[in-house]
């Protein structure tokens, strides 16, 4: 065979098509590989690549079995699909190089949409640019080997004898082939019937989803939603026996009563005494134009436990478990009546990715034993230096949430602001919360749980700012107190307001004053200056607000004022960058290890940075004297799982236990250091800051009445109280959202410790998990299907995990719709 020297450029074409589409489908088999059984993979293996082979050959025709106009078409339309082949083929490889998982077109196309999702996408250009080298050397060296391949296997195939020469100058001597092709034909027929029965034969799911082929399923992703498995439209609750009229609870006090199904149980004929005038937003269900079209339409509600359009009622919630009928925790209640716990401020802090197993690091944990595996040595001078490293991560999360990280004490703290010094009397400085999940992995969704008390949207991305919100959020029952006396309010938060349309957000949840990023960087900001250094695409270090926080504090002071505020940090989100001047540390070995670990050692530097400005935080407040009189809440929006903790990285559709376990701290001088656990999600913050400044008598008589009747509005629980993880048989369900929120969903339950992912969408598995016996998550059980997953719990977890496996499916089906329900989604 003799091939001219200017016949390299369509065999590259078709060389390159054909790597690209294959090392695509080869990553995304090896993904599902280990979720089916070996016989099953291989059996079914040659159905996979179907249409790559198609795709293949017919960009082979196109460039090589035309001539004239017809071939420049050919190669036009081959050249395009080559390059759309070559792009994506390169974003999926760097995306799983970068997260270890899938990326779904649908969601790339939405982030790519938004200007800074746009910077979250470059910032994986480096793994990007290294798979498409890959790729083009691969098919550049291979490329007359698979020329030659197609072509022997087309000439065979079609026909007895191979032409002596083609238009590229490829000189083939001719051969008499009769008795070779005559086979290749055999062999082709047959692989093709049986590959075809299997096709025919062969289970929807999870194969059709190993199928997807490179560009097809992109231009798939294009031009629909992903399909969901559970778009079932209205529905009665599962579990009917539980609502039934035996359990019904009437109403008392401020109790609104529990009646489920219960006809006009969710009229409302009594309006409490706050809800006159013109209420302020988020109030709309109790004006009295709502309380009339209520009364005009109660023969038409749903009924059987499902709500009305973005109308809630916790006489209708099938779920609701109260705990408001129960004592405060007895040390909390002893301090309240002993001493005075003036609550006239609140700072909320919304902290980025951040874990509860580093708020605070502590020694023995997971984490940490990833962290000395590393050196691969039971030296104790080399180990003992580790932890004196270690020791100085977190040490005013230690404060703040008076757990001990089991190191020696050894803090060097080095802030522009010297440090802080917690002044906090020992055996006081209020509540830490462990057993929290966030309600969501995706950070503005988590952020309507945390400042309005409500589940959000199953669907993805912030749909939440096309509807109205179905709870009235913390700004906006502050400012309902502002109306009932003629106070002020001031507010304030920073971070990028473009991303996700958190501005929108912001402005639906009732903030009347925020400080973004966009704010700070212009030239006419109060406090501009040269030389702001950006640390990743969404902003800048959290000490570039330091001076706008000393200026709302000290404005709140003067002028007499209760100050809501609001923070949310970002240093500890991807690519945890730090200012340039700040000195990282390596927590984990060197000795050319540090590239495998090279993210979570960045994200260990960002928790430490932040760590700093939360102890400065507090200077501020101790310094301007209000300390005592200001209820701080922090609590992590989500975690952030990393290769040391699973096989998939980040929060995008990874539903791993280290993207949901969240630190949650309700910080106060005067409140006792009390640890309490609850298996509870971020819902329940709302509420337990009402219930504070009830119970420390931080409200005046009209505003407590009305915090009361609030209180009792709400899904969750008080954390202040005994927990109640049951109830007349009911069971305190917990749900979370997985990052982008519309493809999967966390499902648990405070009453046990078990944990199911749900798919929503059939390219997904479910995975069960048993935190008491696998807290880490490190092997959980997976099934493509409901019935496979309820065989293996079973055998390994006994029968009561199977039946709640069972009704934990159902649950969870019935909230997503109750929840696009209560949204409006359409």
């Amino acid at each position: 065979m003799i091939i001219s020297r200017q016949s390299f450029i369509r065999p590259f074409i078709v060389s390159l098509l054909v790597v690209s589409v294959t090392s695509s489908k080869v990553l995304h088999l090896l993904q599902h590989a280990s979720s089916l059984p070996g016989s099953q993979f291989a059996l079914y293996l040659p159905t996979f690549f179907i249409f790559e082979a198609l795709l293949c050959v017919a960009a082979w025709g196109l460039l090589f079995k035309f001539t004239g106009v017809k071939s420049l078409l050919g190669t036009a339309v081959t050249v395009a699909v080559t390059s759309l082949s070559f792009i994506l083929s390169s974003s999926q490889i760097g995306f799983y190089i970068v997260t270890g998982s899938e990326i779904r077109w649908d969601a790339a196309t939405a982030v790519g949409n938004d200007p800074e999702g746009r910077k979250l996408m470059l910032s994986g250009l480096r793994s990007f640019l290294g798979a498409a080298s890959a790729l083009l050397l691969i098919s550049w060296l291979l490329k007359y080997w698979i020329y030659t391949l197609i072509d022997h296997w087309m000439s065979a195939l079609f026909s007895a004898q191979t032409e002596k020469t083609d238009e590229e100058g490829i000189m083939i001597s001719p051969q008499r082939k009769s008795r070779a092709a005559r086979l290749t034909q055999i062999w082709t027929i047959c692989a093709a019937v049986v590959i075809g029965l299997l096709r025919l034969t062969r289970p929807q799911v999870p194969y059709n989803h190993m199928s997807q082929t490179i560009p097809f399923s992109f231009f798939q992703a294009l031009g629909s939603r992903p399909a969901e498995l559970h778009q079932t439209g209205d529905q009665s609750f599962p579990l009917p026996d539980l609502i039934d009229e035996p359990y019904w609870e009437g109403p008392h006090d401020h109790f609104k009563g529990w009646t489920p199904g219960k006809p006009d149980s969710n009229t409302k004929k009594n309006q409490p005494a706050w809800a006159s005038g013109n209420l302020p937003p988020g109030f709309e269900r109790w004006g009295k134009e709502e309380s009339d079209r209520d009364e005009e339409e109660s023969d038409t509600l749903k009924r059987n436990g499902t709500s009305r359009n973005n109308i809630y009622s916790p006489m209708d919630d099938p779920l609701r478990i109260t705990n408001l009928d129960r004592e405060m925790l007895e040390p909390i209640a002893r301090a309240l009546k002993k001493h005075k716990v003036p609550i006239t401020h609140v700072v909320l802090v919304l902290m980025e990715s951040a874990r509860k197993d580093i708020f605070p690091f502590k020694a023995g944990s997971h984490l940490h034993e990833q962290i000395l595996s590393s050196y691969n040595t039971q030296d104790p001078e080399i180990l003992q230096r580790v932890n004196a490293r270690l020791s100085n991560l977190t040490p005013n999360a230690e404060k703040l949430t008076g757990e001990g990280s089991g190191f020696s004490t050894n803090h060097n703290i080095s802030s522009p602001s010297g440090g802080w010094k917690d002044p906090t009397e020992p055996g006081m400085g209020g509540i830490n919360v462990n057993g929290v999940l966030t309600g969501s992995s995706l950070s503005f969704k988590s952020a309507v749980m945390n400042y309005c008390g409500v589940g959000p949207l199953p669907v993805n991305f912030m749909d939440e700012v096309n509807s109205q919100n179905y709870q009235p959020c913390i700004m906006q029952i502050f400012e309902l107190f502002n109306q009932l006396k003629e106070d002020s309010a001031e507010k304030g938060r920073s971070i990028t307001g473009q991303y996700d349309e958190q501005d929108k957000l912001n402005k639906q949840m009732g903030f009347q004053k925020s400080i973004y990023s966009e704010d700070i960087e212009k030239q006419s900001a109060k406090y501009y200056h040269e030389g702001m250094e950006e640390i990743n695409y969404f902003g800048y270090p959290e000490y570039e607000i330091y001076p706008y926080l000393q200026d709302v504090v000290n404005k709140t002071i003067e002028n007499n004022e209760r100050l809501f505020l609001s923070h949310f940090t970002s240093t500890t989100h991807h690519p945890w960058g730090t200012p340039a001047a700040y000195h990282e540390e390596q927590y984990f070995a060197g000795d050319g290890l540090m590239a495998k670990h090279e993210d979570i050692n960045k994200y260990l530097n960002a928790v430490r940075y932040v760590d700093t400005w939360l102890g400065d935080m507090m200077k501020v407040l101790d310094k301007a004297g209000i300390a005592n009189e200001t209820l701080v809440v922090f609590v992590g929006d989500h975690g952030q799982a990393f290769p040391e903790d699973a096989p998939v990285s980040g929060t995008y559709e990874n539903g791993h236990i280290s993207n949901f376990r969240i630190p949650l701290v309700f910080r106060h001088p005067l409140l006792p250091a009390l640890q309490i656990t609850a298996n509870a999600t971020s819902m329940s913050v709302v509420p337990t800051i009402l219930d504070l400044l009830v119970n420390s008598g931080s409200l005046n008589e009209r505003d407590s009445s009305a915090a009361l009747d609030l209180m009792n509005e709400y899904e969750g629980q008080s954390l202040v109280r005994p927990y109640q993880a049951t109830h007349n048989g009911r069971q305190a369900w917990n749900f979370g959202i997985i990052n982008p929120g519309g493809t999967m969903l966390s499902v648990g339950s405070a009453a046990v410790p078990y944990r199911l992912i749900l798919p929503l969408a059939e390219d997904f598995e479910y995975i069960f998990s048993n935190l008491d016996t696998d807290p880490n998550e490190l092997s959980p059980l997976r099934g493509w299907s409901l019935e496979e997953l309820i065989g293996r719990v079973q055998r390994k977890h006994g029968d009561k995990a199977g039946k709640w496996l069972v009704d934990a499916e159902k649950v969870g089906k019935w909230w997503i719709e109750e929840q696009k329900s209560l949204w409006n989604y359409q």
